[in-house]
């Protein structure tokens, strides 16, 4: 069962071993069958106007948009449900009772969210950058633009023999956290924390579904 953590130095929990083995192999193969709707990065969901020169990889927003309804039947139960492993009573408790201020006014609120599934093959990398907006078709099941308050970040890696690198690093008021590249973790913080991910080295040849992935979950107030 996934302990908790909070960090004492910046607003952040990072909890090892997230979900159920058996669980985790579903959410694979459910990102694997959506791979034909992944695209170059971007940081607002639906058109790709708006890439960011400082990330590479390729990404997916979820739900799809109204325009493209038909698509969402394609997203499997693991992936669709993993909301209610985000938000399980026991993550909503240990962040109620967090010593930082920034964690634990969480549960003042009820949340709207989307999700950001995003790949890195060999040199991907994102550079600072905040969480700055929620845009886009919501799982509550309607369209919102607004200032994002939480970001919940799983780390997926199938094999992580064939992938170095990919660090975390976050930095709050002059301090800065590095998290080594794991599977399976989660890491809830503020989404005014800067965070940025340290480079990938892999080989070129490493097959798209062997990847290191991340999906998160972008949460604004309702």
């Amino acid at each position: 069962m996934f302990i908790p953590v909070e960090n004492q130095d910046i607003p952040l929990i990072v909890i090892d071993d997230f979900l159920p083995s058996h669980y985790l192999k579903s959410l694979f193969s459910d990102i694997k069958r959506l791979k034909p709707y992944f695209g170059k990065s971007h940081w607002t969901s639906g058109f790709q106007a708006d890439t960011n020169p400082n990330c590479t990889g390729e990404d997916l927003w979820l739900p799809f948009s109204a325009k493209e309804d038909d698509k969402n039947g394609q997203i499997g139960e693991p992936l669709a449900g993993l909301f209610k492993y985000f938000l399980h009573e026991g993550v909503i408790n240990f962040l109620s009772n967090c010593k930082h201020s920034d964690l634990n006014s969480f549960n003042r609120f009820q949340y709207n969210f989307l999700y950001h599934i995003i790949n890195y093959g060999n040199g991907g990398y994102y550079n600072w950058h905040l969480d700055s907006k929620v845009e886009g078709m919501s799982w509550h099941g309607f369209e919102v633009n607004k200032k994002t308050t939480y970001t919940f970040a799983l780390t997926l890696i199938q094999d992580e023999t064939l992938i170095s690198g990919g660090n975390q690093l976050f930095m709050k008021d002059g301090k800065v956290v590095k998290l080594e590249s794991k599977n399976n973790q989660l890491i809830i913080f503020p989404s005014n924390v800067y965070h940025s991910l340290t480079e990938i080295k892999t080989t070129e040849d490493l097959p798209w579904e062997l990847r290191r992935f991340n999906i998160q979950a972008w949460l604004c107030h309702l």
